[in-house]
């Protein structure tokens, strides 16, 4: 019976690690697709690209990845963070200083590249401490508020009502010339330039996750995790294999019901001048439509990786989801190198669809680093480095070969 139970946690722990190597699958893609940029582009520059394989990457980056896997990702935290309470040495202030330490990883993190998530999970993070006492009914109405992005909706309504005022030509045009020069830096400028324009930008990165309710939603998928947790939906995933396959069916066809009741709504009303009413109702069935579908992958590929004709995948998900904080940030590295004037400055040169396609080697590079380096260590470095600064003593890392 213990064999049977140690074979089920070890089940569960591959395929939740196998997760998170998807859902860093997931976030490669949105990100490489538009060489790293994370921020607006001069006018001109994706005007530029044209032809039917662009519109194809576009067109698939748009439906299937923007806005689809930070979510996820923000699931599996929430999920880590219920587990982290099950555990025997929990406590509120190892918790939260844990939670200081990503905090300040995702600082320095931020310096180098603006569109970082981690200095955004410290802050949410802090809200689940008071949170994680909500009954499971609570835990379910306030997270489906959020991940609806409900906050968003009632401000754009009472907007709607009370309109404020349009940005003036003046602070359009420095809008533009911000934009411009920053993308001109991040061409030509050194590594000291890069950092100092990317300081004033954390403050930024904080207006537009208010302004455009990502913080919200990542607090609702926090909130959902931690309700799986508690469920035990992952726990023992032969009993829970009819509600995975049951929210798989729900969630597809709800995701398809919202992409045949959005199509004809934009071309019906999408011409023309700007139409507030519209913007809102588009916006709701994004949210909506970004909902089913990180269901739709959550609850799909948690079938898929149980299939044993699925192991070898599984395995390579497994150890990128085992240096999920390493693997991360090595993206931000190998995109930096990539499209940066630091180093290959590819940023605006080559198509997207291309962009889409180098996914696949990089991450396979990343595949093969993290096999080489888990067949050594026990952690990834980063994962390593904050393990041992939470617990304040350095945790053991390498591999022990046995003779």
């Amino acid at each position: 019976m213990k064999t049977n139970t140690a074979a089920a946690a070890t089940e569960r722990l591959l395929i939740v690690d196998g997760l998170r190597g998807f859902a860093l699958f997931g976030i490669l893609i949105a990100h490489i697709t538009y060489w790293f940029n994370a921020g607006p582009m001069p006018d001109g520059i994706i005007q530029k690209f044209d032809g039917i394989p662009f519109q194809i990457a576009a067109t698939f980056e748009g439906i299937f990845v923007s806005g689809k896997f930070y979510t996820f990702f923000s699931f599996l935290f929430g999920l880590s963070f219920a587990l982290q309470i099950k555990s025997r040495d929990f406590t509120i202030a190892r918790f939260g200083w844990r939670l200081c330490l990503l905090g300040l990883i995702g600082l320095i993190h931020s310096l180098h590249w603006r569109g970082d998530i981690l200095s955004i999970y410290f802050v949410v993070g802090l809200v689940m401490i008071p949170l994680r006492r909500l009954t499971d009914k609570w835990l379910v109405v306030l997270a489906f508020l959020l991940i609806l992005n409900l906050p968003s909706r009632i401000r754009e309504v009472y907007h709607l009502i009370k309109p404020v005022a349009e940005a003036s030509p003046q602070q359009r045009k420095i809008e533009e010339t911000n934009t411009r020069q920053y993308w001109d830096m991040l061409k030509s400028g050194n590594y000291g330039e890069l950092i100092k324009s990317n300081i004033p930008a954390i403050a930024t990165k904080f207006d537009f996750q208010f302004d455009s309710g990502r913080i919200y939603i990542t607090l609702g998928y926090f909130l959902l995790g931690l309700l799986a947790g508690r469920r035990r939906w992952f726990a023992d995933l032969n009993e829970n294999r009819s509600f995975f396959r049951r929210w798989l069916k729900i969630s597809g066809w709800a995701t398809l019901g919202i992409i045949a009741v959005a199509i004809p709504l934009g071309l019906m009303f999408g011409q023309g001048p700007p139409k507030p009413w519209l913007n809102i109702v588009m916006g709701g069935l994004f949210d909506a439509h970004s909902m089913f579908l990180t269901f739709f992958y959550i609850t799909g590929m948690t079938l898929l990786l149980q299939k044993k004709s699925w192991a070898s995948l599984l395995q390579h998900f497994s150890v990128i989801g085992k240096l999920a904080l390493t693997s991360y940030l090595g993206q931000t590295l190998i995109g930096i190198v990539l499209f940066y004037g630091l180093g290959f400055n590819l940023l605006g040169e080559i198509n997207p669809w291309i962009c889409l396609l180098l996914t696949f080697p990089v991450y396979g590079l990343q595949v093969v680093f993290s096999h080489w380096w888990l067949s050594k260590f026990y952690y990834g470095p980063v994962e390593w480095l904050w393990r041992s600064l939470t617990y304040g003593r350095w945790q053991p890392m390498r591999r022990v070969a046995i003779s």
